[in-house]
């Protein structure tokens, strides 16, 4: 068995109404948490171009890969860093949550484009590998959240495939999916996900669609807040809108929602990171 720990980190878009909130106010204590935690994986959401440099500059031992969401790879990102000592990136993508994925688009009745990016790794020191997929789902359209959420379970598997280096013996990599789904566990989109109930849609389990469980709800060991959501001072109850969720054959041996406060003794982000704890 291989252990891998994956961190999801919405760090909110560097907006300038934040007054003492601003992006700039925050890096330094979002880079040192996830440099305390060391997560072999740090997905992020809502880093903008400059956000995306920040965070490179002060991870140097992670890779990143990952683009903006807006033609020319401008805007909102969701890019995955991956701890190079450890795990290299085989290959990498972004599609768009649209009825037009592969190109930039805003699906059904969004606010904005919404993406996803996905990164195959594999172990430098093994033959541990696995698809690593990192997601922004949009926060006013219910509508956009539920079709996006059919649209991954439909192009998963397809992006898992075949281990192209598993020496012809042809295994399905495992998945973990990360991301702020703007939805709570037990709604549409997480159901359809998981492929619980009529809401999932999800046909026979022979179909080819990926099978999915939330990493929180199986985890052996939970810890931290039940909630996701900050205002920068305060923890809005009730919010894990930010989830883990793990193919079979994935241990959870623990999950987390960190509320760390930086040295100002605010939240580093109007999100909480989550960290899951995982066997291979």
């Amino acid at each position: 068995m291989t252990g891998i720990r994956v961190l999801s980190y919405n760090v909110r878009y560097a907006n300038r109404g934040d007054h003492h909130d601003a992006w700039h106010e925050r890096r330094d204590a979002v880079g040192r948490l996830v440099r305390f935690h060391r997560p072999d994986v740090a997905a992020f959401q809502e880093p903008l171009p400059d956000q995306r440099r920040d965070l490179r500059e002060r991870l140097p031992a992670y890779e990143f890969v990952g683009r903006g969401r807006e033609t020319g790879g401008e805007g909102e990102g969701c890019p995955i860093g991956v701890r190079a000592d450890r795990w290299a990136v085989a290959d990498d993508g972004t599609f768009w949550l649209s009825e037009t994925p592969s190109e930039p688009s805003t699906g059904w009745d969004a606010d904005y484009p919404r993406i996803t990016t996905w990164a195959r790794v594999r172990a430098v020191d093994g033959d541990a590998a696995l698809l690593v997929v990192n997601t922004h789902f949009d926060h006013v359209s219910a509508h956009a959240r539920r079709e996006s959420a059919r649209l991954l379970r439909e192009r998963l598997p397809g992006i898992a495939g075949r281990d192209p280096d598993d020496a012809g013996r042809g295994s399905t990599l495992p998945v973990v999916f990360v991301g702020d789904l703007n939805c709570t566990a037990g709604s549409d989109p997480h159901r359809i996900l998981v492929g619980d109930g009529p809401a999932a849609d999800a046909g026979d389990p022979s179909d080819g669609r990926l099978a999915l469980r939330d990493a929180a709800a199986s985890a052996d060991l939970r810890h931290g807040p039940e909630t996701s959501l900050t205002d920068f001072a305060r923890l809005i109850d009730g919010r894990r809108i930010d989830h883990a969720l793990v193919s079979p054959g994935v241990g959870v041996e623990a999950f987390a929602t960190l509320a760390d406060r930086d040295d100002r003794g605010r939240y580093p982000s109007d999100h909480l990171p989550i960290l899951a704890r995982l066997e291979l």
